[in-house]
């Protein structure tokens, strides 16, 4: 799976990753659970590094998770696969 890592200076906010074509998702990283998130719940201008102090996992209830921004895979252009 090709999931775009956290990188320090891109911590764009909400909306910004409706702009640039990209979505929010949530990665566990006890379970392993990689889901995508609906941004209309959080506020347009928090960033995407802040929500990982506030959530937690869906499955195994861990807070060792990372909010990060998943671009579209750039050869044939599918979001990468949701995994629990």
């Amino acid at each position: 799976m090709t999931v775009a890592s956290p990188v320090p200076s891109d911590d764009p906010t909400i909306e910004a990753l409706g702009k640039s074509d990209r979505r929010l998702a949530i990665l566990c990283g006890h379970c392993g659970r990689f889901r995508y998130m609906n941004g209309a719940r959080f506020s347009q201008n928090q960033k995407v590094s802040a929500l990982s102090e506030t959530l937690s996992c869906g499955l195994c209830g861990s807070e060792d998770v990372t909010a990060i921004a998943v671009s579209r895979h750039p050869e044939n252009g599918y979001w990468p696969a949701e995994r629990s």
